[in-house]
């Protein structure tokens, strides 16, 4: 059913968040002016129109015949057309979809718009966010954060080659720094250019590190047994070092061993400088729980408390009030 113009601009009013007093100063008219469209009682002189169009982002005819389907256009070209939506853009449309759903809960092609519209500025974020990433490892190649960041957005976009080229390249330009190296190996080892992996292994200055990766080839080869004995053999070489027997702990993690796990975690926390990094400690709290041993998980929340305030001299905000609501959580 088409709707009159003064009811489709207060469509198109609401939608963008915007009082009529707003809407009059943009336009150039008096508030109570759109107040008397809206209600259908006048009608915006016909040299206003191209200015409504344009402040609202539609055709000169859809100011007059804007139903259901002439909406569900709009966003969907919006989606498809445009790299980047506009915040207000974003709100109207997610706005007016939610309100569809609000009124018709079996309304999925409004509920598809949606998620659309959600995917449409995860990927443009992601997006920018591995372009920063790039610049910035361009800058400070031995930045870890920024190439854990990078490689999450990478895998989450399936952009495996784009991730591995642009670590070659960052490698060609330090072909010293440990970081640049053990990231572009594992990143050959994720993606099954385990050649690749072991010729830069083998072209590289020896580190205890490469024997976690020699294990990582041997477990995607299927030699799980050879794998584990790579690894523990490193563990007990390397019994200080706390970042390694992190590593290896994660390993086993991931193959289920959970014994072999807790141990190296609790091993690599106990080992640790001053003040100790947290990572070995929520990594027990979240496997107690996964294996369903509560009454540890919860003495590990605990520690992860204690550790906070002995360390960091932090008592209260959201780490703290995270560990206690997963203490909550596990007694309920």
């Amino acid at each position: 059913m088409e709707l009159k113009l003064g009811t489709i601009i207060k469509k198109l009013r609401t939608e963008r968040g915007i009082t009529q007093e707003e809407l009059a100063n943009k336009i150039g008219v008096s508030y109570q002016a759109v107040s008397k469209w809206e209600t259908n009682t006048t009608t915006p002189d016909i040299a206003i129109l191209p200015q409504l169009a344009l402040f609202f982002g539609v055709s000169m005819d859809a100011l007059f015949s804007m139903d259901q389907d002439d909406y569900i256009e709009r966003i969907s070209k919006m989606i498809r057309d445009e790299y980047s939506i506009t915040p207000e853009n974003f709100v109207w449309a997610e706005r007016y979809l939610k309100g569809l759903l609000s009124e018709e809960k079996q309304n999925n092609i409004a509920r598809t718009l949606l998620v659309e519209l959600y995917e449409h500025r995860e990927n443009r974020d992601s997006l920018a966010g591995g372009r920063l990433c790039e610049e910035g490892l361009l800058i400070e190649p031995s930045n870890i954060a920024l190439i854990g960041k990078l490689t999450r957005i990478r895998e989450k976009r399936n952009e495996a080659d784009r991730l591995i080229k642009f670590l070659e390249t960052l490698y060609s330009k330090n072909t010293q720094n440990v970081v640049v190296i053990d990231a572009l190996i594992s990143a050959y080892i994720k993606y099954g250019k385990y050649a690749d992996a072991e010729n830069l292994m083998n072209s590289s200055k020896k580190r205890a590190i490469f024997n976690v990766y020699e294990g990582d080839i041997a477990l995607a080869f299927g030699h799980h047994e050879k794998a584990k004995d790579i690894w523990l053999s490193a563990a007990s070489s390397n019994y200080n070092d706390s970042h390694l027997l992190f590593e290896i702990a994660e390993r086993f993690n991931k193959i289920n061993d959970a014994e072999t796990a807790l141990k190296l975690y609790q091993q690599s926390y106990d080992v640790a400088p001053s003040p100790k990094e947290m990572d070995a400690l929520y990594a027990q709290a979240f496997l107690y729980t996964n294996i369903g041993m509560k009454d540890k998980a919860i003495q590990m929340w605990q520690s992860i408390i204690k550790a906070l305030a002995d360390d960091y001299d932090i008592k209260n905000g959201e780490c703290v009030d995270w560990a206690n609501r997963e203490i909550q959580n596990l007694r309920q």
